[in-house]
């Protein structure tokens, strides 16, 4: 198996035209310096603030001994997971939605970076997660899939970018990304839902050949993919936390339940497409959009936490794809 090829360190612009061509060759980029300490820090600090939260509920509940509140951010969690598996639940949970989450999402070198995949016109997809791999924690082992697998099969026509960031180091033993180059190029493989987990997985015997990357990523650094690029994670062999977001994004032009000004040329779906040639509301209906840059209409992007945090709390859920029909717990993991 090989190690993913990284962009060099201070590149300007975010992306080469070299690296531009190697993420639509293979289908994923390693950018190790996308994020400064401080675009990152307030992240860590609301999820350790969230952290002390469970554990001194949990400390109150008798369901853990201490908070461990002594050890540090890339330990902590996986001292409490020896006694209660619970927290690092509740932390994997997508209910977990920080206001640091809408700073980070806006990111101005991030954004950059976007942009010259997904063009000027940028919604911030709905489907934006904490991903707290702790060791030996089963069901943070994702297997073999494509993001595609949970949208709406229209969606699979364009670009809806995975942005992969750990906040730690991400190595091969903490349980990095795995990816398998040139794929995106073919389509959606068959998924089912993973026996055990709440997830999607493609069968082994669906699985493209290939040798599989590993995506090593450090903390500051993204790994960059399209929603057809098959990718998984495996256990955490280490006495660390994984800590990863992974976050996305795709032009105005695709369907989107953004309350945005919808433009010439840009698609707008209904509520109950009866096929995959039919747009839907959304690429992923049941979390909302929100423009986050926009050269044509500058006046409707989301400028600030509460109304990000607003957006969460009244979107109203609509339903996802059924296209594999499979009892899975919708928006455990995409």
């Amino acid at each position: 198996m090989n190690t993913a090829l990284m962009d060099s360190p201070s590149t300007t612009p975010v992306i080469s035209d070299e690296k531009l061509a190697f993420f639509h060759r293979e289908g994923y980029l390693v950018v190790p310096d996308i994020f400064a300490d401080h675009d990152l820090q307030p992240v860590i600090d609301e999820i350790t603030s969230q952290l002390d939260d469970l554990a001194r509920a949990a400390v109150k509940a008798g369901t853990l001994s201490r908070t461990y509140e002594e050890f540090d951010f890339d330990h902590r969690l996986a001292m409490i997971n020896r006694q209660t598996p619970e927290i690092a639940k509740a932390m994997w949970n997508t209910n977990v939605v920080l206001p640091s989450f809408f700073d980070l999402m806006r990111t101005p070198r991030l954004l950059d970076a976007v942009e010259r995949l997904c063009g000027p016109e940028i919604i911030a997809s709905s489907v934006y997660r904490l991903r707290p791999k702790v060791p030996s924690h089963t069901q943070s082992a994702v297997p073999w899939h494509q993001d595609s697998g949970y949208f709406e099969p229209f969606c699979d026509k364009g670009l809806v970018l995975t942005v992969w960031l750990p906040l730690v180091d991400a190595t091969r033993e903490k349980g990095c990304m795995w990816v398998l180059p040139r794929q995106h190029k073919s389509k959606v493989f068959t998924h089912r839902a993973a026996e055990g987990q709440p997830y999607l997985e493609i069968p082994p015997e669906a699985l493209p050949a290939g040798d599989a990357v590993c995506c090593p990523v450090p903390k500051g650094g993204a790994l960059l993919m399209t929603n057809l690029t098959p990718h998984a994670s495996f256990e955490n062999n280490t006495d660390m936390v994984r800590w990863s977001m992974d976050l996305r994004y795709q032009s105005a032009a695709l369907p989107t339940n953004a309350k945005i000004t919808r433009l010439p040329g840009e698609i707008v779906g209904t509520p109950e497409p009866t096929g995959s040639d039919d747009a839907p509301v959304a690429c992923f209906p049941p979390e909302p959009d929100f423009l986050v840059r926009s050269r044509l209409r500058p006046t409707e992007v989301m400028s600030n936490q509460q109304d990000f945090l607003r957006l969460r709390r009244e979107h109203v859920t609509r339903p996802v794809t059924d296209r594999w029909r499979e009892d899975w717990k919708m928006g455990m993991k995409v």
